[in-house]
């Protein structure tokens, strides 16, 4: 009798942890999956089998699910999920921008955008191309319109910005990160007056150089596809070939329209 209350008991034990940790995902067609580990990500669930301990990781569409059960008893439906993240679904996780400002600088520049996180951290890649015999760093106070940016002709430039959102995404939201650019361009370093053809003449020097600037930016989204945003930018830019290498503050101003999608 005593043998038989111990098989009962381990039997009952052995049931109750088979159930533990255990998960159940409700199909729309009544279906139902013994889950386990499971990660909602956008419109994606990801999950492991429960009875397998190979680790592989399988995925649903939240679509075709009716109802998450937990091993806790919470149940969790897809609308309930979707109402939270509705805004930044709508919006996109991927930006086009134009940043138009820039043609008062004699540059063309556009950009790629990728959100990231849940909305957490974006990565941009811009790429610029300098059309002009001089640049500025766009109506900024000393010494950010010194003489020695106001020198210096882009022409190409590409790089790369992490923009860090606090509050995630949605319709107006304030962003800031660091970004690190590098390119070339013709620095006109002094010159001399030509008493014979009677004008000044300038020395231009090819140069290569590298920047390092703060972002801090507002992005307004009033479309889901179409956001607006203003970014000022503060930092150092390094020229190789001026002066055996030279350093000079920097900063700029962007007004970007964005596609979303």
């Amino acid at each position: 009798m005593k043998n038989r209350s111990l098989l009962l008991l381990s039997i009952l034990f052995g049931l109750h942890m088979a159930s533990y940790g255990q998960d159940v995902i409700v199909l729309t067609n009544r279906a139902k999956l013994d889950a386990k580990e499971i990660v909602i990500k956008s419109k994606t669930v990801f999950y492991q089998n429960f009875d397998d301990d190979s680790g592989q990781v399988l995925s649903m569409l939240l679509s075709k699910i009716e109802y998450i059960q937990f091993a806790n008893g919470e149940k969790l439906f897809p609308a309930d999920l979707g109402n939270r993240t509705k805004t930044t679904e709508a919006l996109g996780f991927n930006l086009i921008n134009f940043h138009v400002l820039d043609f008062a600088t004699s540059n063309f520049t556009m950009s790629y955008e990728r959100v990231l996180s849940d909305g957490k951290f974006s990565l941009q890649l811009p790429i610029s191309f300098g059309y002009g015999d001089s640049n500025t760093d766009l109506l900024l106070p000393p010494p950010f319109d010194s003489e020695f940016e106001l020198n210096f002709a882009n022409r190409f430039t590409t790089g790369l910005s992490l923009n860090i959102f606090p509050t995630r995404q949605g319709r107006v939201r304030y962003f800031f990160g660091p970004s690190i650019m590098g390119g070339s361009g013709i620095y006109s370093e002094g010159g001399y007056y030509d008493s014979y053809y009677g004008y000044y003449i300038e020395e231009e020097i090819n140069t290569g150089y590298i920047s390092f600037m703060v972002n801090n930016g507002l992005i307004i989204s009033p479309l889901s596809h179409f956001s607006i945003s203003l970014v000022a930018s503060l930092g150092a830019r390094h020229f190789f070939a001026v002066d055996d290498g030279k350093t000079a503050t920097t900063g700029k101003l962007s007004f970007n329209l964005s596609y979303r999608f």
